[in-house]
């Protein structure tokens, strides 16, 4: 059984007391990103199971969540981009991201797990700034904007890739009023990926997150307490903030009483209560994945929704074809020999979310890779060029004859270039 599923059977098996936060929390939204499975870096045990055990329990606090596993550039930043309409005018606008963070001359970068960063160049590229998440935050008007970044781990880069990189990431200041930028550890430092199923971060954060009375800042301290004792004092998390006012994630309690520091997180021999069978197969089919549906078949082999679960497990077993798919092409053999940026855009309709991140060029090439794949002569020079490198590129007629799939995809991406 993998750490994954360890996780979320854990997760599954016991609820939070949300107390009167939860009716009081109507308009909060939080963007949820794990990234674990890299391609071309060294790949990372926790950062999904941070994500998946933090998006349980933000729903339990009443946030509107937007998840990406293991995500492309192009999903970071349409999920990005979703998050950035759902946050506008928000109580709370929570970014949390667990995965590979880079710091190059000052600016930081997180790595999408498709990138393949061979020089310092390719950044702007292929990853994602972290200058992009505080602007679509300053631009929310959000009451609370908060970012915890759980992305300081070793640096993955190659030796070739690393001029002007520093250790951890760079420092950032809160820009507007409002804002909370929670690193889990201090700039220029690095910090662990941790040896149980969470890092010592996200595990600090589960522990102390919904405890009612517990003021967002006070909270964040007792996070860094357990974080540097967790780790033998290497490893020390860090705050930049300019909150006005307070916030409790657990309810505003004065009356409530604060566990020590060290009592542990909650577990299936401690919890008060189970979710549900309805709620448990809600989240397994938010997260549709083979892990999650075995999680929920684990807690509830023979209930109402079992049959549900496994037809769906079957169903997210199959081969799709999807970013991640072409992520995965690009590992085997670089673009220039592939020659598709969507090698399957004859056969299903693209979605907008796969176009979001692409560049010009590279939308031109999507659009025109389509009438290639029918044998068009192309005027444009360029397009002689790029196209006739490959030996699959026959062209034979000014007018080639698409199929229905074929026009419709054409049309999405002529509307993305405008």
């Amino acid at each position: 059984m993998t750490k994954i599923l360890i996780s979320l059977i854990l997760m599954l098996s016991f609820g939070a007391s949300i107390g009167s936060a939860a009716a009081q929390q109507t308009n909060n939204v939080a963007l949820i990103i794990g990234n674990s499975a890299y391609i071309n870096h060294p790949e990372l045990a926790n950062p999904v199971n941070d994500a998946i055990a933090m998006s349980i329990r933000l729903k339990e606090l009443g946030f509107d969540v937007i998840s990406v596993t293991d995500g492309d550039r192009a999903g970071i930043y349409a999920a990005l981009s979703e998050f950035g309409t759902k946050a506008s005018g928000a109580d709370v606008a929570l970014l949390f991201y667990a995965g590979h963070g880079v710091q190059v001359s000052g600016r930081n970068w997180l790595l999408p797990v498709s990138a393949n960063i061979k020089q310092a160049g390719d950044l702007a590229a292929q990853a994602v700034r972290t200058d992009d998440i505080l602007e679509v935050m300053d631009n929310s008007g959000a009451s609370l904007k908060l970012i915890i970044l759980d992305a300081c781990r070793n640096n993955p880069l190659p030796v070739a890739a690393s001029r002007g990189v520093a250790r951890g990431l760079a420092r950032v200041e809160a820009r507007t009023a409002g804002t909370m930028i929670a690193f889990a550890t201090a700039p220029d430092q690095t910090a662990e990926d941790g040896a149980g199923t969470n890092s010592p971060f996200t595990t600090a954060l589960l522990q102390h997150i919904s405890t009612p009375g517990l003021e967002v800042r006070q909270m964040f301290g007792r996070v860094r307490q357990s974080v540097y004792e967790a780790t033998g004092k290497k490893q020390l998390p860090w705050v930049n903030e300019a909150i006005l006012g307070e916030y409790y994630f657990g309810g505003r309690d004065p009356n409530a009483v604060i566990p020590p520091i060290a009592e542990k997180n909650p577990t299936v021999e401690n919890s008060k209560a189970g979710l549900s069978e309805e709620v448990a197969f809600e989240l397994a089919r938010e997260i549709n994945t083979i892990k999650g549906y075995e999680a929920f078949l684990t807690q509830f082999p023979s209930g109402s929704y079992a049959g549900f679960a496994t037809a769906f497990s079957a169903k997210a077993a199959k081969p799709v074809s999807s970013p991640q798919k072409f992520a995965n092409l690009r590992k085997l053999e670089k673009f220039e020999e592939i020659g598709f940026l969507f090698p399957d855009s004859s056969e299903r309709k693209l979605s907008p979310r796969e176009l979001v991140g692409l560049s010009k060029r590279e939308l031109r090439i999507a659009r025109n890779e389509i009438y290639a794949r029918r044998g068009r002569f192309f005027k444009s020079k360029d397009l002689q060029r790029h196209f006739g490198q490959f030996d699959w590129y026959q062209p034979f007629t000014w007018k080639p004859r698409l199929n229905s799939i074929e026009k419709a995809n054409v049309r999405l991406v002529q509307r993305a270039e405008k």
